[in-house]
């Protein structure tokens, strides 16, 4: 019965997260050939740069060791996002700048353009009110989560990058989607449904001592997980 139960929430877990997730869809050619320019939404920045730490033990042990896990990510976040900050590295700019310059060189006309979005880590519910009625698409990006995590409290404690990130390509003129995809950069989720990146191993650090001390390598890895999903982003659009 307790083998039943635990497939049962496993189960429903995977559905939850499956369920928020963004619907992967690939572009078909011959969208690819009618779309010849697009808008591209700027990239929010995100509220805060994560450090989840799911390889430690305390993750194996129900709601107490989750609570020690969590007040060990919180600690850890704080000193993260200030080590970003303090670096001036800007998440927006570096998404938003590549992606015009990727998809320019895969064959667009590309325009940024600015709008007003309630909640930075999720994708827009419609793209009617969007100022881009010279495109033939918009392009949305969202940030759900970026920072540096753990994997596995046994098998991958070690912290790397990671980034979870939603892209989506709408019709301007029908508002049908015509491509859309979620990237898990560095950390892995069995559970969760995605188009996994590996973080190179130069960005991994054997403990929170050592990311926290190792300023330049830091940033480095988040540009690098921005990097990787942008070259994906320009393999699968381009023509």
């Amino acid at each position: 019965m307790k083998g039943f139960l635990k497939t049962s929430a496993l189960a429903s877990i995977a559905f939850a997260l499956t369920a928020c997730g963004t619907t992967q869809m690939a572009v078909k050619p011959e969208a690819k050939a009618n779309v010849q320019s697009i808008a591209l939404i700027k990239v929010s920045e995100p509220d805060s740069y994560t450090a989840q730490d799911f390889g430690n033990p305390g993750m194996m042990f129900g709601a107490v060791g989750g609570a020690i896990a969590g007040a060990s990510s919180a600690n850890s976040t704080k000193s993260v996002g200030k080590i970003v900050t303090d670096s001036n590295y800007s998440v927006s700019d570096h998404f938003t700048v590549a992606l015009q310059k990727k998809l320019t060189d895969a064959g667009y006309d590309v325009k940024i353009v600015s709008v007003d979005r309630e909640k930075k880590h999720k994708l827009l519910e419609s793209y009617e009110s969007v100022n881009a009625d010279s495109a033939d698409a918009v392009l949305d990006v969202a940030i759900e989560s970026i920072g540096y995590s753990t994997e596995h409290p046994m098998f991958s404690p070690h912290w790397r990058p990671s980034s979870q990130v939603s892209v989506v390509l709408v019709d301007k003129q029908t508002g049908e989607m015509m491509y859309a995809e979620k990237f898990m950069y560095g950390y892995h989720n069995p559970l969760m449904s995605g188009t996994d990146i590996e973080a190179p191993e130069e960005y991994h650090f054997k403990n929170k001592e050592e990311l926290l001390s190792d300023d330049d390598r830091v940033v480095s890895g988040i540009q690098h997980s921005v990097d990787a999903v942008v070259e994906q982003v320009q393999n699968n659009l381009k023509k």
